[in-house]
């Protein structure tokens, strides 16, 4: 997953393991954040959430457990983080061909749980 704006640091580590669906996963979080922040931020945010679940494991797994992101978005911005999950979630199924469909109750986490294993069936 060579990206220039993914931090040199953190790539060896956290692409051990890693699915195609966390590297598509990423991507998308990167493209909704840089296009409603800008890349400055965007670049910051990522960096932040990578290094903030580095502390917990050994490798990034957004696609196991979205909620290690949920919570640096949150603790970034606010509750303003809640319509940019909503935007990357709708990216997200679009970038794998999945109609979206809101559901009640359903947390950021939820919605990645849900899609990584739609992804999976298909692969």
């Amino acid at each position: 997953m060579s990206k220039k704006w993914f931090p040199k640091k953190a790539e060896k580590v956290t692409l051990r393991g890693s699915t195609r669906f966390d590297e598509c996963l990423l991507e998308v979080i990167f493209y909704v954040l840089e296009q409603v922040l800008g890349e400055t931020a965007a670049k910051f945010i990522v960096e932040y959430m990578i290094f903030k679940s580095l502390q917990e494991e050994t490798r990034i797994s957004f696609g196991e457990d979205a909620k290690t992101f949920s919570n640096a978005l949150q603790g970034i911005l606010g509750a303003g983080c809640m319509p940019i999950e909503k935007l990357i979630v709708e990216h997200l199924c679009t970038r794998l061909g999945v109609k979206f469909e809101e559901k009640t109750g359903y947390t950021f986490s939820d919605y990645i749980k849900e899609l990584k294993k739609k992804s999976e069936s298909t692969t």
